[in-house]
């Protein structure tokens, strides 16, 4: 199997990056948050927002997933995919911290969560279609192969 993503493996990400990037601006645009005394929470949500948009972007644009298919080649100079997923669950657990330990009820890390579990869904997908494409060439082999 290798380790690029497929084109709807791309869109998948592709799309948890633009809703990041929407709950990046959504942060930006709540007024009642930036006049009160707690604006570190919407600093740090908006900073985790980009940094998460800014890895999915990164993968989708190089098809380099977050989470490794297979054991990485000596030398391999991938660190997207060995140590980007545990970068965003990271970034998304301190989210759900941030939120928690803050006053704030107006938003939450709606498309953190989600985002945590696309590398391993998309991975899980991709798998599946290597296997049966590899098992559609085998039979085809076969049926080759009676017919002489």
């Amino acid at each position: 199997m290798p380790n690029r993503l497929t084109r709807p493996g791309t869109l998948a990400y592709a799309f948890i990056a633009v809703t990041l990037g929407v709950q990046a601006i959504h942060v930006v645009r709540l007024d009642g948050v930036w006049g009160t005394g707690q604006t570190w929470v919407a600093v740090t949500l908006l900073a985790i927002g980009l940094a998460s948009c800014a890895l999915f972007t990164a993968s989708a644009l190089t098809r380099i997933p977050l989470v490794e298919s297979a054991a990485p080649e000596p030398g391999d100079g991938r660190l997207l995919s060995q140590f980007g997923v545990w970068v965003v669950i990271g970034l998304t657990a301190v989210g759900v911290l941030v939120v928690a330990v803050s006053e704030l009820d107006a938003f939450g890390l709606w498309p953190n969560l989600p985002a945590v579990f696309t590398p391993f869904w998309v991975r899980r997908l991709e798998t599946s279609y290597f296997e049966g494409v590899e098992e559609t060439r085998r039979a085809a082999a076969a049926a080759r192969a009676e017919d002489r």
